[in-house]
């Protein structure tokens, strides 16, 4: 997660060349927030799928 936050934050820095440390710390905060949030949707999307139903269409032992 760090490296996307980082990510973020470069491309962000490049727009906004005139920010205060106070800002970039409360941006920081919020883009790691976000992308928390996004791994979290992620993950229980990959759980929901990782064990699906048996419907009887695989080898029969």
């Amino acid at each position: 997660m760090k490296e996307a936050v980082d990510r973020v934050m470069k491309a962000f820095a490049k727009k906004h060349t005139k920010m205060t440390p106070e800002q970039e710390r409360r941006v920081r905060d919020e883009v790691s927030d976000f992308v928390a949030k996004l791994l979290e949707k992620r993950a229980a999307q990959l759980t929901k799928f990782s064990n699906p139903p048996s419907r009887g269409t695989g080898p029969q032992a």
